[in-house]
């Protein structure tokens, strides 16, 4: 392992315009076999490369590694700069608050001025190379600008949004809230190399524009994982995909997302078409070397007698000749071109006639408030979306129509018999139990693990080694993959999905955009994904705002409601 990096985990004085990041023959595993093999790439000041995939192809990993917070099994990475990294998920600790997270972001800038402080003391003193850790300290000091690092802070926060109270608890923030703070706290003093990992799954309209006028105004280095259609229109200069088909090195493609997707697809046809070619003269050759041997004498073993010695030896030749064709034409073939996975949604029957689900005013201390006066009614074939910054309360207020919370007020009525499925922002699963065990125990009584196989395959969420893999194990996008799985072999009649495309793959949201837009099955839909919202622009819409306990400056609770329409009749 040669993992070579200057300044990875701390800001660099080198300026954001002239970093320079490299990876070289990158190879990297995790028990069973590579996930990366072989990747190399090249990123300079002003260039902002997205990487895509499907889910479990290394993408999360390669940033890690490109951070130096993994070390490779084999290749260098070399960086003339530090790097900023933001993962998709914060291990919260008991007592962790709002603070904690300012304290830790001001951090480097309060530890410079400290250590000028202390180098100045040493400056007056005359000690002994005094003058040398002054001239230092200083210049660690300018380059972090440690003077103005808190103000700098406020704005971030304040322009993402998250300017909460200290003394708020994060486990008492929403999924979203929480990443809004951890991306402010991040991106408040960027080094030269900023690595984000999936920005926008908790990410509000107006949080995606600052994230988008950050990441594209940087002036040094973006790396950036997402699946989000919009977000990689607007920020990626340059792609990196690490689908499979490509080998675990993957493959670069210049341009931005719309260049990307002609030009894949213009890959995959050239390598489809040459495929055949080749399948195709593979089958002529081996008809030739049918008959070449069909008609070599005594099964190509020369007779007595110069004739039919030289006629042997002559089929002989000629089959030879065949099988090598076959066999350099197979040399040259190389991969079959990729099958890929493709999402089908299972016939989800729309139920009876009449209402399935119905709701109003529900109310759950200051989490969510219903508008007074607006109820639900989904009905068979009914559309809802669910609108409203972080911390709105949309995520519980799915979580009552469920019933897996209980209502201060508000009633809620679900019809006898018809299942109802909920797709949550976060699963929390055992990581030793493997993915078909997870979906089992979601069902009661618990069916089979191997009974619900074929069922789970039939989605195309899953391969087939990835069902018995521990969830552990398993890419972030895979559990989410686990969690839809689990939710839809089962047939629902009313689908509650919050944030259904968060950490999935750019392949699987077209499909389940398409299949969203034309299931008989009720769906009430909590949704960020800009390209997702314009497909369901004429959907019904509640919008909910957040409730001013939840931040300094948040505004006092209003409702809007437009064209409230739940029902398909």
């Amino acid at each position: 392992m040669n993992l070579d990096r200057i300044g990875a985990s701390a800001p660099s004085r080198t300026h954001p315009r002239s970093a320079h990041l490299a990876a070289r023959d990158l190879v990297k595993g995790f028990g069973e076999g590579p996930v990366l093999d072989g990747v190399s790439l090249t990123v300079r000041s002003g260039q902002r490369l997205a990487v895509i995939g499907d889910n479990g192809t290394g993408k999360s990993t390669l940033l890690r590694l490109l951070a130096g917070r993994i070390g490779p099994d084999a290749g260098t990475v070399t960086s003339t700069t530090g790097c900023t990294l933001v993962e998709q998920e914060l291990d919260l600790r008991r007592g962790d608050t709002v603070a904690t997270l300012h304290a830790n972001a001001l951090r480097p800038a309060q530890d410079a001025v400290a250590a000028l402080e202390r180098a100045t003391l040493a400056l007056v003193d005359d000690s002994e190379g005094a003058a040398e850790r002054y001239d230092e300290a200083l210049a660690q000091a300018e380059a972090l600008d440690a003077w103005n690092a808190e103000w700098r802070l406020q704005e971030t926060l304040q322009a993402f949004g998250a300017g909460f109270a200290g003394d708020v608890a994060l486990v008492d923030l929403s999924p979203g809230q929480r990443y809004r703070l951890r991306l402010a706290c991040a991106l408040h003093d960027p080094a030269g190399v900023v690595l984000v990992d999936e920005p926008s799954n908790h990410l509000d309209d107006s949080g995606l524009d600052v994230l988008a006028e950050r990441l594209t105004t940087h002036p040094g280095i973006v790396v950036l994982v997402t699946h989000d259609r919009w977000l990689l229109s607007a920020v990626a200069t340059t792609l990196l995909d690490l689908d499979p088909a490509f080998g675990g090195a993957g493959i670069l493609f210049s341009g931005g997302y719309a260049e990307y997707r002609a030009s894949r697809e213009a890959a995959l046809d050239r390598w489809r078409a040459n495929h055949r070619a080749s399948v195709v003269a593979e089958r002529g050759l081996r008809e030739q070397l049918a008959a070449a041997q069909a008609s070599a004498p005594d099964q190509w073993r020369p007779g007595k007698g110069a004739a039919k010695h030289g006629r042997a030896s002559r089929a002989a030749g000629t089959v030879r000749l065949f099988q090598r064709r076959i066999d350099d034409l197979l040399e040259a073939r190389g991969p079959t071109p990729p099958d890929d996975l493709r999402f089908v949604l299972p016939d989800l029957r729309g139920g009876a006639k009449g209402s399935l689900l119905s709701a109003a005013d529900l109310a759950l201390g200051e989490r969510v408030a219903m508008p007074s006066g607006h109820p639900i009614d989904m009905r068979a074939g009914g559309r809802l979306l669910i609108r409203g910054v972080n911390g709105a309360g949309k995520s519980t207020l799915l979580a009552l129509l469920a019933g897996h919370l209980r209502p201060d007020a508000g009633t809620v009525q679900r019809r006898s018999g018809v299942r109802i499925g909920l797709l949550g922002q976060e699963d929390r699963f055992d990581p030793e139990q493997a993915a078909l065990e997870v979906i089992a125990r979601a069902e009661r009584p618990v069916p089979d693990p191997q009974d619900l196989r074929s069922p789970v395959l039939r989605t195309g969420l899953l391969r087939p080694p990835d069902l018995d893999r521990p969830l552990g194990r398993l890419s972030t996008g895979q559990r989410r993959r686990v969690a839809l799985a689990g939710l839809l072999i089962h047939r629902p009649a009313v689908l509650l999905l919050d944030e259904p495309t968060n950490h999935l793959s750019v392949a699987l949201v077209d499909d389940l955009t398409e299949a969203l837009l034309t299931t008989p099955a009720a769906v009430v839909l909590i949704t960020h994904d800009r390209t997702l919202l314009d497909a369901v622009q004429d959907w019904p819409t509640l919008t909910l705002t957040a409730p001013c306990c939840r931040c300094e400056s948040a505004p006092r609770r209003s409702h809007e409601r437009r064209g409230m329409r739940s029902g398909g009749e």
